[in-house]
């Protein structure tokens, strides 16, 4: 579940223009624009005071258990897996426009992509270690997700995504589109 996504940093919308101001105000490394693979470096967000947030880059995957790379973490029971345990309030969040999921029928495999109706930008729940490497928090999927794959990120628009960062209560966003490409 969800081993790639897509981010591509627009100059032009609104829903954009927050990123931009906290790039601009920051000097970041680069990170990945286009389809985003796990290893690469890409742009997460993490909490700051009082409720906003603030920009860095880290790399997608964790090395676990006999240095195996770790690009996910199931929601059900993270806080008893050994490699997340201590990181579990290490929350940030992973800024796609959307993501890749592929469909077994069989031999063939058909990918599909997957992003939020009307809203230019989604936000992936996620954790990080010390090493500033973060993993993608999954959950059984839902709805129409659930005929593609059997797992699927946790999703949140910007005010969920907020909420998740500064360790409140927030609803998950549901409404998805799922395109076939």
């Amino acid at each position: 579940m969800c081993g790639r996504y897509f981010f591509q940093m627009e100059q032009d919308q609104a829903a954009f223009q927050h990123l931009w101001d906290h790039w601009n105000t920051n000097e970041l490394d680069t990170f990945q624009e286009g389809e985003v693979f796990p290893t690469q470096q890409a742009l997460v967000l993490l909490p700051s005071i009082p409720h906003d947030y603030s920009l860095t880059v880290m790399k997608w995957g964790i090395h676990g258990y006999q240095n195996r790379l770790i690009i996910n973490a199931r929601s059900e029971g993270i806080q008893e897996k050994y490699t997340f345990r201590p990181y579990i309030h290490n929350r940030c969040v992973i800024v796609a426009n959307g993501f890749y999921e592929w469909q077994r029928n069989g031999h063939a495999k058909t990918k599909y992509y997957i992003q939020f109706d009307q809203e230019p930008l989604m936000y992936m729940a996620g954790i990080y270690n010390s090493e500033q490497a973060f993993v993608i928090i999954t959950k059984e999927a839902q709805n129409e997700m659930a005929r593609i794959h059997h797992r699927m990120p946790i999703l949140m628009n910007k005010s969920q995504m907020l909420a998740y960062l500064h360790q409140k209560p927030f609803q998950e966003k549901k409404e998805i589109i799922i395109q076939a490409v």
